[in-house]
C-alpha cells in the first residue's frame, strides 16, 4: 500500500473540468489554508485530531474488511445519501430547473454504481479495477421539521453573484431554516461562487455546520439546461471529496508539478502522479502509468473510481468524523424520507418575473411535488385568467397588484399553494426628462415610481431629511448594518424612445466610511425589457465611493459632501420605451448612504430643467484611470453648475469621442466609454466655458 499522508482538509476543493473561459476547477491548498488562518487555535487543534482520527480509522476499517477493496459485481447498494439543492438566484439562468437537478442526480448515481456508458472505455490496465462504489444519492422527501419536500429549495437573493459562503447559507437559513449536515448532503448552487466551478468540505470534525456540503456554480450541475457534457462531472468529483478522496496527485494544490511524485492520495490502486489536464490516457509521470481518466484528476474525460478509492470513501461512511455515518444511517434514511412512496403533498409555482411591465408575458413553472398530474390555475387581473396548463404564460395590461393561485393534483391527493400580492404590475412608462428629487414622496415603499429591493429584510432604501437639493432624499442607514447585504432602489419604467442622439443619466450621493478597512459598493445597473435582465454600468468602490471615515452615524450637512455622477454610456440598444435604472449598495460594515437629485434627459442641457445654467470655472481636475481601459473617468469640482464640454481627441487632432454635460456644483465624475478605441495616445480637452483644461490620456 502507498503512504497514508496526514494533510489539511480539502476546502475548496473544486469543479472537475476548467480551461480557456472556465472557472478555475480548484483552490483547495489555498482555501484550507485561508480558512485555517480564520480559525481559532482550538478550532485547528479539532481539525487536526479529527484528519488523525479518520486516517487510522481508515486503516483500520479498510484491513478489516478487505473485500471493500474488490470488485464484487453484485450492484447491491451499500449506501444510501440523502441530499437537498438550495439554489440561490435573482430571477436569471442560474435558478435552474428541476429536471436539471434530476439530471444531476441521475449522472452522481450513474458514476458511483459503475452505471455510466463510458466506464467500460477506459485504459486497458485499468479496466480491473473499475469500481462500482456502492453509492446512492436520493432527493430528500423531509424537511428537518418533518415536513415534505422534493429536496429542492429556491432562494432569491443577489447574494448568488458572488457572495461568499457564510452569505449563501445564512440567506438560505433565513429562508428555509438549518439542514444539519449530519442528515443532509447539501448542495447550495449560485452564479459565482468566487472564480470556481465548485468545491466542498472533506470529513472533519471541526467544520460540521450546514455550509460543509457542496458550493457549485448552476452551469456544473447535471448535463442539460445550463450544463453541458462537458461539466457535468463536477458534482460527482466533489462528493468524492466529501467521502475523503483527495485529488489523485495528493495535497498539492497544482497538477503537473513534478513535485507532486513525493504527494499521495493514500489510496493504495491509484499511481502517484503529477496530475493531469488533458486526456492523455496512456501518460505516464512518476516512472508508472497514470490513471488519467479518474475522478479525481483533471483530465477532462474521467470516467472511473479504483476499487481503492470505493474502500476509502466506505471507511469514511462508516465513521462519525464529520457526521457521515449519521448520513447514511437507517434512522435517517427514515428520518429524511427519500425511501417514501411518491404522493402530491405540496403545490409550488414560481413567477419568472414578479414585476413586469404592461403587457409583459410572465412565465410560471410549476414545481409541484411528488408526480402531480394536474394543475388549476387562477390569475385575476390577467390573461387569460385560468388554466389547466402545467407551466402557463398570461399577461397583465392593468397596473396594480395582483394574488396567484396554483392547485395541483395526482388523481388521489391535491394541494393549494396561494401567493398574495404576489405580482406587481407597474405603472405605464413616464416621458423624458426624468426627475426625482424626493420631495413629494412620503414613503418609497408605497410609491409607484420606485421599487425597494431588500432581500437581507433589514436596512433599506427609504425616505429623509438629508438632500442636496430641497428638504428630502433617499437614505440608506447602512452604519451598524452587517457586512454582505445587498440593498437597491430601482426605478418604474421610463420611455427612452424619443432619445435620437446622446443622453445622460446623472444623481448625486453622500456617503462615509465607518473605519478604513470597510469596502463597500455602489453598482448602477440599467434594463431595456423592464428589468428582466440587467447589465451594470457603473461602479464605485471602497476609496472611489470616499476615502473619509466617521465612526458614528453620519449624514451629510452640506453640498461639499455630495458628489455628482454623469452617466453617459447608456447606449441606444436601452433606449426603449420600458427602460428601468436600478441603484445597488452592498454593504461591508460601513456607514450610511444617501441618494439625491436624480436626472435622466436627453443630451442637450437645455432638457434639464433642474440644473443652473451658470458657468463657472472647475477646479480639482483628475483623469483616472491612466492608462485607460475600457473606461476613462473623468473629475472636477464646479462652484456653480455650467455646462461642461469633454472630448478626447487622437493624435491627428480628430475627436473620437464627446459628451456636452450639464455640470453640478461641487464635484462631478464624467465616466467615458474606451473600450471601442484603439491602443495609443489622446488627449482630453474639459471646457467649462473658460480656459478649457488639457490633460494627455494613455489608452491601453
Amino acid at each position: 500500500m502507498k503512504k497514508l499522508v496526514l494533510s489539511l482538509m480539502t476546502l475548496g476543493s473544486l469543479g472537475l473540468f476548467a480551461q480557456h473561459n472556465h472557472p478555475h476547477p480548484c483552490h483547495q491548498v489555498e482555501q484550507t489554508e485561508k480558512m485555517l488562518q480564520l480559525a481559532s487555535p482550538e478550532e485547528r487543534l479539532l481539525h487536526e485530531q479529527s484528519v488523525e482520527e479518520l486516517r487510522i480509522f481508515t486503516e483500520q476499517w479498510i484491513a478489516e474488511n478487505p473485500d471493500a477493496t474488490q470488485s464484487n459485481g453484485n450492484r447491491a447498494i451499500s449506501y444510501t445519501i440523502p441530499v437537498v439543492f438550495h439554489v440561490i438566484h435573482a430571477g436569471g439562468p442560474e435558478n435552474i430547473s428541476d429536471d436539471q437537478i434530476f439530471d444531476c442526480i441521475r449522472i452522481m448515481n450513474d458514476d458511483f454504481q459503475k452505471l455510466n456508458a463510458d466506464a467500460n472505455n477506459v485504459n486497458a490496465n485499468f479496466l480491473s479495477i473499475v469500481a462500482d462504489a456502492e453509492i446512492e444519492f436520493k432527493l430528500a422527501k423531509r424537511n428537518p421539521s418533518g415536513e415534505c419536500t422534493n429536496g429542492i429549495t429556491r432562494t432569491f437573493s443577489t447574494v448568488t453573484f458572488g457572495g461568499s459562503e457564510a452569505q449563501r447559507v445564512s440567506v438560505v437559513q433565513n429562508a428555509h431554516g438549518n439542514w444539519p449536515a449530519n442528515r443532509y448532503l447539501n448542495v447550495f448552487v449560485a452564479a459565482d461562487i468566487g472564480g470556481a466551478a465548485g468545491y466542498t468540505y472533506r470529513p472533519s470534525n471541526w467544520l460540521t455546520g450546514m455550509g460543509s456540503g457542496i458550493h457549485v456554480l448552476h452551469n456544473y450541475v447535471g448535463s442539460i439546461g445550463t450544463s453541458n457534457n462537458f461539466t457535468s462531472r463536477t458534482m460527482t468529483h466533489e462528493v468524492g471529496h466529501w467521502v475523503n478522496l483527495p485529488h489523485t496527485w495528493g495535497n498539492s494544490n497544482t497538477p503537473g508539478l513534478a513535485s507532486n511524485c513525493n504527494e499521495d492520495d493514500g489510496v493504495n490502486d491509484t499511481p502517484n502522479t503529477i496530475g493531469w489536464t488533458a486526456c492523455n490516457i496512456n501518460g505516464t509521470s512518476c516512472n508508472s502509468l497514470d490513471n488519467v481518466e479518474n475522478y479525481m484528476e483533471y483530465s477532462y474525460c474521467s470516467k472511473m473510481f479504483t476499487n481503492g478509492q470505493k474502500a476509502r470513501m466506505h471507511a469514511a461512511l462508516n465513521s462519525s468524523t464529520g457526521g457521515r455515518s449519521n448520513v447514511v444511517s437507517a434512522g435517517n434514511l427514515t428520518f429524511t424520507g427519500v425511501n417514501e412512496t411518491d404522493f402530491l403533498c405540496k403545490a409550488r409555482f414560481e413567477a419568472s418575473q414578479t414585476e413586469v411591465c404592461i403587457g409583459q408575458e410572465v412565465q410560471f413553472t410549476d414545481f409541484s411535488f411528488h408526480a402531480p398530474s394536474s394543475w388549476s390555475w387562477s390569475f385575476p387581473g390577467a390573461s387569460p385568467s385560468s388554466s389547466t396548463d402545467q407551466n402557463p404564460t398570461v399577461v397583465y395590461n392593468t397596473p396594480g397588484t395582483y394574488e396567484v393561485v396554483l392547485t395541483a393534483s395526482d388523481g388521489t391527493s391535491q394541494d393549494t399553494e396561494t401567493k398574495s400580492s404576489y405580482i406587481t404590475v407597474l405603472p405605464p412608462s413616464e416621458s423624458l426628462p426624468f426627475i426625482e428629487g424626493f420631495e413629494n414622496i412620503t414613503s418609497l415603499a408605497t410609491t409607484p415610481r420606485w421599487v425597494i429591493e431588500n432581500p437581507g429584510n433589514n436596512a433599506a432604501f427609504q425616505i429623509g431629511t438629508a438632500a442636496h437639493t430641497g428638504n428630502q432624499g433617499a437614505r440608506l442607514n447602512n452604519f451598524g448594518q452587517p457586512a454582505g447585504n445587498f440593498d437597491a432602489l430601482v426605478s418604474a419604467p421610463i420611455d427612452l424612445t424619443s432619445i435620437t442622439s446622446d443622453m445622460t443619466v446623472s444623481f448625486r450621493y453622500a456617503y462615509r466610511k465607518r473605519s478604513a478597512g470597510n469596502d463597500e459598493w455602489l453598482r448602477v445597473f440599467i434594463s431595456n425589457d423592464c428589468g428582466e435582465s440587467w447589465a451594470q454600468r457603473r461602479t464605485i468602490r471602497g476609496n472611489n465611493l470616499s476615502p473619509d471615515v466617521v465612526t458614528t452615524s453620519w449624514e451629510p450637512t452640506s453640498a461639499d459632501d455630495w458628489v455628482t455622477i454623469h452617466m453617459i454610456n447608456v447606449t441606444a440598444s436601452y433606449w426603449v420605451d420600458n427602460f428601468r435604472v436600478k441603484w445597488e449598495f452592498e454593504s461591508d460594515g460601513g456607514n450610511n448612504f444617501f441618494l439625491d437629485d436624480i436626472n435622466i434627459y436627453s443630451g442637450a442641457p437645455q432638457n434639464e430643467p433642474l440644473l443652473n445654467l451658470n458657468t463657472e470655472q472647475f477646479s480639482d481636475f483628475q483623469v483616472y484611470p491612466n492608462p485607460a481601459q475600457g473606461e476613462l473617468n473623468v473629475k472636477f469640482s464646479l462652484e456653480n453648475a455650467a455646462p461642461v464640454k469633454v472630448e478626447l481627441m487622437n493624435m491627428l487632432g480628430q475627436v473620437v469621442e464627446a459628451s456636452l454635460i450639464q455640470a453640478n456644483s461641487g464635484s462631478n465624475v464624467i465616466m467615458m466609454n474606451t473600450s471601442h478605441l484603439r491602443s495609443g495616445v489622446y488627449t482630453l480637452r474639459v471646457d467649462a466655458g473658460g480656459a478649457p483644461m488639457m490633460h494627455q490620456v494613455v489608452v491601453k
